[in-house]
């Protein structure tokens, strides 16, 4: 009996601190509104990534759904701060960009978009028989 509570209290332990470390720190709802929202004067993130950054807008506009928070975290700092350059990008959140995101603002759309389904496929190379 002693041993099974305590193996059951340690898988507990185990998986809350795996779910923990994992979970992005947004709101997915908040997240997906924001993304959506065109705030005056700007462009809303949805005008080039589409469908909750499953498409885009032309080729050279990167797919954001289901890629890890912390990565869309970092780059959107990154363009805020203007440590990473992109003219677009720049001028919609940067210093003085048209669309200002905050810190809430940054985590709640990564975590919206990790939370999307991903339209990047692995293809495996052809098998030969």
């Amino acid at each position: 009996m002693r041993l099974t509570t305590l193996a059951t209290a340690s898988l507990a332990l185990f998986a809350g601190t795996v779910l923990a470390v994992g979970a992005p720190k947004g709101d997915i709802t908040a997240g997906k509104q924001r993304f959506e929202a065109t705030p005056e004067g700007g462009q809303s993130c949805a005008s080039c990534h589409l469908e909750g950054g499953a498409k885009s807008i032309d080729g050279n506009t990167p797919l954001l759904a289901g890629q890890y928070a912390d990565y869309l975290e970092k780059a959107l700092k990154d363009y805020r701060s203007g440590a990473r350059v992109n003219v677009l990008m720049n001028a919609q959140i940067g210093p003085d960009g048209t669309n200002p995101l905050t810190d809430a603002d940054i985590q709640n759309i990564t975590a919206y978009l990790a939370s999307q389904r991903s339209s990047l496929h692995i293809y495996e190379s052809a098998k030969s028989d």
